[in-house]
C-alpha cells in the first residue's frame, strides 16, 4: 500500500455541490456484464418465520423457504423481534446463478430490502464472488440507506379538500383546481431505470408507480440490440439534495447535482454529455452509499476469491466491514470511489450530529462524512451472525463455498452431518442414537426442548460452550423443558443416548429462544 493510500483511510470529507467528470481506475464499468438479477430466492430461513414478510404492492405475504422476490415492487420486511435470520440467492432472467447472496441478521431496529439491490437499515451479509467474465448480481452495487430516518410523509388533503376528492364525480369547476393542488403538495416517490446496450445504446426512464424499466429497456432498443437493465432506484420529489451519476464503460464518471424536481433532467443532460459508451445512471442522496464489487484483481490483491461484508446501522451511522476481499464505496460526498480493503470498515455518519426527522421537517439538510478506519475482524469472524451464515453455507441444498467459515472452524467436518437449526425436527432414530450440532439465532435466551421417548427410556445431553446445560439422564414420556443459557456462540450440541433395547425409539426439537 503506497502513502497516499495509507493517507486515504484516514481522511474525513464532507459532501459538495459540483458538476464533476471524473476519470476512475478503481470502477470500471463493464455495461454488457451489468445484468440486475431478474429473482432473488429465499433459501434458507432461521427462527420464526413470522419476523419475516415479503410486500408486493399494498400486500404483505408471509415469507417461507422458496419465496421469490422478482418485481420491482416487492421488498423483504424484517420485524419485531428482528431474530430471524434469512439467505437469498440471486438468478438472471435466464435461470442463471449470478453469484451473489445476501443475508439478513439480528437487529434491534426492523429494516427493509428493496428487489433487486437497495436496502434501508438493519444488518446484513452481502457476499459476491469472482466476476470472471460473467455476470454477477448488483454489479453495480448494493444502495444501502439507513432506517431511522423514516421516508418522507406522503401527502395527505386537507378534511375540507378530502371531502371533495371523494365526490364521485368531481364538480367540472373543483376538479383541475383539486388536482393541480395534489400535484403541487405530494411528494411522490420516483422510481427510476437505467438500460444500456452492447452498441452504446441507452435508456433512462421514470415512473411515480410501476416498473420503469419496460420504457427505459424500449428507449435502449431504439438504439440497438443487447439492453439490459443495469440501475434501479427511487427518490422522493420533495428531496433538495441529490446526485446523479453516469458511470461509463471506459472508466469515466459523470456526476451533476440536483433536487427531487429537477434531477430527472440532470440525468438527461448527462446522458446526451456522454463520451459515446454505455453509461449506467444512478441517483445518489447523501444519506445513503453504494457498495460496490470492484474488478477481479483487487479482490486478488488481498489473496482472495471472493468478496463477503457486513452492512449495518449503528450508534456512528451506517457502516459496512469487509470480512474478505475489498469492495468500492461510492456516495455523493465524493465524485471517486473508495476502495476498503479487507480488515476495515467504512463509516457514514452526519457531520452535525442526527438525522433531521423528515416527518418534522420536509427538507432535511444534513451533510455527512465518510471515514475508513480497521475493525476487529477476528470477531466478526466468531461472530453468530457467522454462525448462522456458516451453517446456512454447510447445508447441501445452499452449498456455498465461503472462505472465512473455514478460517473461522465454523463449518462441520468432513463426513460429520450438516448443522441442524432450532425451531425444526432435529432428529428422530432409536437404539443407534445420535449427536449433532444445533444452531440457535441468540446467543443467549431460554430454548425449549421438546420430546418424545415413547415407553422405552432414552437420554439427552446439551452441551454448551463446553459445558452440559442438560442432562436428562434415562428417560421416557414426552415433555417440554425450558434451559436458560448465555455466552457468545448460538451453537450448541446434542448428544442422544438410545436404549440398546430393539423396540425403542425417540425424537426431538429445539426451539429457537
Amino acid at each position: 500500500m503506497n502513502q497516499s493510500d495509507k493517507k486515504r483511510r484516514g481522511d474525513r470529507f464532507r459532501s459538495t455541490v459540483a458538476v464533476t467528470i471524473a476519470l476512475s481506475t478503481l470502477f470500471p464499468t463493464a455495461a454488457s456484464h451489468a445484468v440486475l438479477p431478474s429473482q432473488a430466492k429465499v433459501e434458507e430461513i432461521l427462527g420464526s418465520y413470522s419476523e419475516l414478510l415479503i410486500r408486493r404492492g399494498n400486500e404483505r405475504d408471509p415469507i417461507d423457504i422458496g419465496s421469490i422476490l422478482q418485481r420491482f415492487s416487492d421488498v423483504l420486511i424484517t420485524s419485531y423481534p428482528n431474530n430471524a435470520y434469512a439467505i437469498m440467492r440471486f438468478l438472471s432472467a435466464d435461470g442463471r446463478d449470478l453469484n451473489m447472496y445476501v443475508k439478513t441478521n439480528g437487529h434491534t431496529d426492523s429494516s427493509i430490502y428493496y428487489f433487486p439491490c437497495e436496502i434501508q437499515g438493519g444488518n446484513y451479509h452481502i457476499g459476491w464472488g469472482l466476476a470472471d467474465g460473467e455476470s454477477r448480481g448488483c454489479e453495480n452495487g448494493v444502495e444501502y440507506s439507513s432506517g431511522r430516518s423514516p421516508e418522507p410523509q406522503s401527502w395527505r388533503p386537507s378534511p375540507v379538500l378530502a371531502e371533495v376528492l371523494d365526490k364521485t364525480p368531481l364538480q367540472p369547476i373543483v376538479q383541475p383546481l383539486a388536482l393541480k393542488s395534489l400535484a403541487r403538495s405530494r411528494n411522490l416517490r420516483t422510481y427510476y431505470c437505467s438500460a444500456v446496450g452492447s452498441n452504446s445504446n441507452m435508456g433512462f426512464a421514470t415512473a411515480t408507480s410501476g416498473d420503469p424499466c419496460t420504457e427505459a429497456l424500449q428507449q435502449c432498443q431504439a438504439g440497438g440490440a443487447g439492453c439490459e437493465t443495469v440501475t434501479r432506484g427511487f427518490w422522493w420529489t420533495r428531496e433538495e439534495e441529490l446526485q446523479a451519476t453516469l458511470d461509463c464503460e471506459d472508466g469515466q464518471t459523470l456526476s451533476a447535482e440536483g433536487s427531487g424536481t429537477t434531477i430527472e433532467s440532470a440525468v438527461q443532460t448527462l446522458l446526451q454529455e456522454s463520451p459515446g459508451v454505455s453509461c449506467s445512471a444512478r441517483v445518489r442522496k447523501p444519506q445513503n452509499f453504494t457498495i460496490v464489487p470492484p474488478p477481479d484483481e483487487m479482490v486478488q490483491a488481498e489473496g482472495d476469491d471472493e468478496i463477503l461484508v457486513q452492512a449495518r446501522e449503528t450508534a456512528e451511522g451506517l457502516r459496512v466491514d469487509v470480512i474478505e476481499g475489498a469492495i468500492n464505496v461510492r456516495s455523493s460526498n465524493r465524485p471517486e470511489p473508495q476502495l476498503v480493503t479487507k480488515g476495515y470498515g467504512y463509516i457514514h455518519t452526519p457531520a452535525g450530529g442526527e438525522v433531521t426527522d423528515s416527518e418534522t421537517d420536509e427538507n432535511p439538510t444534513v451533510s455527512y462524512i465518510g471515514e475508513i478506519v480497521p475493525f476487529d475482524r477476528q470477531a466478526a469472524l466468531t461472530s453468530i451472525d457467522m454462525e448462522v451464515l456458516c451453517a446456512f453455507a454447510a447445508n447441501p441444498d445452499i452449498a456455498l463455498n465461503i472462505a472465512p467459515c473455514y478460517e473461522a472452524g465454523l463449518m462441520p467436518d468432513e463426513g460429520e452431518p450438516p448443522i441442524a437449526y432450532c425451531n425444526r425436527e432435529q432428529a428422530s432414530g432409536g437404539s443407534q442414537g445420535d449427536r449433532r450440532t444445533l444452531q440457535m439465532n441468540l446467543s443467549k435466551g431460554e430454548i425449549k426442548f421438546e420430546y418424545e421417548m415413547y415407553q422405552v427410556p432414552d437420554r439427552v445431553q446439551i452441551i454448551y460452550e463446553g459445558r452440559e446445560i442438560l442432562d436428562t439422564g434415562f428417560i421416557s414420556g414426552s415433555d417440554s423443558l425450558t434451559i436458560p443459557y448465555e455466552g457468545g456462540s448460538g451453537r450448541m450440541e446434542v448428544i442422544l443416548t438410545g436404549n440398546e433395547s430393539i423396540g425403542t425409539r425417540w425424537d426431538y426439537t429445539l426451539r429457537c429462544p
